[in-house]
């Protein structure tokens, strides 16, 4: 069986080619770059239906989420942390927001996740094309700070 590697999956959703499952939609939000060190606001849907929103820096680096997982090492790159697999260290407004969604609520399981699943999949046309959109910096050396504030979400 056929067992892709992320970038070889990156260049094949590229290329339109799909490997043993349905065509992949993108969200065509359009993209939007981010500045490393600007503040941002993340929004998001919680799996309660509340919209939720977070004022935090682009690039901050929270380490580990309340569940001890996770690379927020680099918040709103389109990837893990500084370091993990990605095309280009790429900052935009969906990422951020994924990031700060997956965070606060101990997210995993990608699209699948019921409170950051809308987030991910937004931020999937971001991560494919945020490179050729010209929104790759320079990675931060941010020191781990937790942040002091909670998300605010209302119905």
């Amino acid at each position: 069986m056929l067992h892709p590697t992320p970038l070889l999956l990156s260049l094949l959703l590229l290329a339109g080619v799909t490997v043993g499952t349905p065509a992949l939609t993108l969200d065509k939000r359009g993209i939007t770059c981010l500045q490393v060190g600007a503040t941002a606001t993340a929004t998001w849907t919680n799996s309660a239906g509340e919209s939720c929103s977070y004022v935090g820096v682009v690039g901050s680096n929270y380490g580990e989420n309340s569940d001890g997982e996770g690379d927020y090492s680099c918040n709103g790159r389109c990837g893990t942390g500084c370091t993990g697999f990605a095309l280009g260290n790429v900052y935009t407004q969906h990422c951020f927001s994924h990031d700060m969604c997956s965070y606060f609520n101990d997210a995993s399981g990608g699209a699948s996740d019921p409170n950051c699943g809308a987030a991910f999949k937004a931020a999937e046309e971001d991560y494919l094309f945020g490179l050729v959109d010209g929104c790759s910096q320079t990675n931060p050396t941010n020191a781990v700070i937790k942040p002091t504030t909670s998300p605010v979400c209302s119905s």
